[in-house]
Order: C-alpha cells, then structure tokens, then sequence
C-alpha cells in the first residue's frame, strides 16, 4: 500500500487522501468541526488517510474471501471423488493451501479490526484533548 495524493479544502474544512492499493485507488475523508478555532490540516488527513487503508484493507478482504471461496468449492469437488484420500500427501497440500487461506482472510479482519478501533481511539483522544485545552484557557481569562 502507498500513498497516492491529498488534499485540504480550508473552506469546507475537508481533508480528502488517496492510498495505491492492489492497483486500484482508495479516497478517504475527514471533516474538521466548522466551530473549531485553528482547524488542524495534519489531524484532518491523518483521519482520512486511516480510512483510506481501511477502505483498501477491507477491498483485499473481498478479494481474499472470494477467492477462499472458489477454493473452498475446488475441495468440495474434489472430496466427491471416491478415490479422494485425505490421508495422501497431495490432499494435504491442497488442505494446508484451504486453510491458510483462511487465515489470510481471519489476519485481514483482524488488521481491519485493529485499524478501526485505532481511529476510534484517535478521534475520542484528539476531542479529549481539545476539551481539556478549552478549559485550560477559560480558566487562565
């Protein structure tokens, strides 16, 4: 994954970024409170920069379920056959390659997981944060 672009539109305060994933383009955006003293560019695309690798997270997800799927139908297929021995070395290869890609579609919603809740956590920090300096100066007028 790789940054692509980004953008600040202070009039609309919207932070707008683009990540390179897969060979495809991924936008995310944020936009800053309108009531908001000196609204902060750099947290703006922060923000949209972490939705736009989510957005691509979740894409390569698809793409990983949808191709356990079709893999997960080839070993149905298979296991039809009366000579299918799951003992044999070769069926072994086949399941190892079913359930890794399992994992890479369970390690995908994982990382997704973990992103968002990184985002999350981020947001209530950065309002903490500013309502904690907002008193600050209320106290020292």
């Amino acid at each position: 994954m790789k940054y692509y672009t980004s953008n600040y539109n202070p009039e609309y305060n919207v932070a707008n970024v683009w990540v390179q994933h897969l060979g495809h383009i991924f936008n995310g955006a944020a936009h800053t409170h309108p009531q908001e003293e000196n609204p902060s560019e750099f947290v703006g695309c922060e923000i949209a920069e972490r939705r736009a690798v989510i957005k691509a997270l979740k894409y390569e997800r698809n793409l990983a379920k949808e191709n356990l799927k079709k893999y997960q139908d080839f070993v149905k297929a298979c296991e039809c056959y009366k000579d299918w021995n799951k003992e044999d070395p070769s069926a072994k290869i086949v399941y190892r390659q079913l359930n890794r890609r399992i994992k890479q579609v369970n390690d995908l919603t994982e990382e997704i997981k973990n992103c968002e809740d990184l985002l999350k956590r981020y947001i209530v920090t950065r309002e903490v944060l500013k309502k904690r300096l907002k008193e600050k100066k209320e106290k020292s007028k």
